[in-house]
């Protein structure tokens, strides 16, 4: 039979896999001797691509552990609030913390309590389908309520020097900020809101 042909960029599972090589008659020994033949490259059991330099590690990172989301450190850096390049995809979860080391890179996940998981949070589209990432505000209210007790003068330090965040430049939405702490029972979030309005007074 002629090569099968695979979608380029987007990332595909074991189901699809099987109807489009319904016509063999053995699906589960084609799928086998792709993988051996480097025609795809498994990302994680029934996670498949066709190009690693083609797919979107932020796609992936929604569909190797879900739900999820892409957020703290990859956010903000995908954002341009922070400026280190990061090795490792950082997502939240509202199921137990996880780490997956894959042919597409390192992807970690960490638990947010449902009540907070699912408010500020954007569907936007990558260059090989939809995935979804925190706000600036929701992507640092994740990463502050990850360091314990952090108090309200202790934050400009974290921010700059922890995160390298330009601080001048540190302009979040108020009303948004407002809303995603609400749904935060931690100390170290009410802190960097409360630091945040704090340090626009008078701008």
């Amino acid at each position: 039979m002629a090569r099968v042909t695979l979608p380029e960029s987007v990332p595909f599972d074991y189901q699809y896999l099987i109807q489009v090589l319904k016509d063999y008659s053995s699906p589960r020994n084609k799928i086998s001797l792709m993988l051996k033949n480097k025609e795809m490259i498994r990302i994680k059991k029934g996670l498949y691509v066709a190009s690693l330099e083609k797919a979107d590690p932020f796609v992936l990172a929604c569909l190797i552990y879900g739900p999820s989301y892409v957020s703290m450190e990859s956010a903000l850096s995908h954002l341009g609030l922070i400026p280190e390049r990061v090795d490792v995809v950082t997502c939240m979860t509202s199921k137990r913390n996880k780490h997956f080391v894959t042919p597409a890179g390192r992807f970690s996940y960490t638990y947010l309590h449902v009540s907070a998981f699912s408010t500020g949070v954007d569907l936007v589209s990558g260059k090989s389908g939809g995935f979804f990432i925190a706000t600036p505000e929701k992507a640092l209210c994740d990463r502050v309520s990850l360091a314990r007790s952090l108090r309200r003068r202790d934050m400009e330090s974290f921010l700059a020097e922890e995160l390298r965040i330009e601080l001048e430049g540190l302009k979040l939405d108020a009303g948004r900020l407002k809303d995603i702490g609400k749904h935060y029972r931690n100390r170290s979030v009410q802190s960097f809101i409360g630091w945040y309005f704090a340090s626009r007074k008078g701008r």
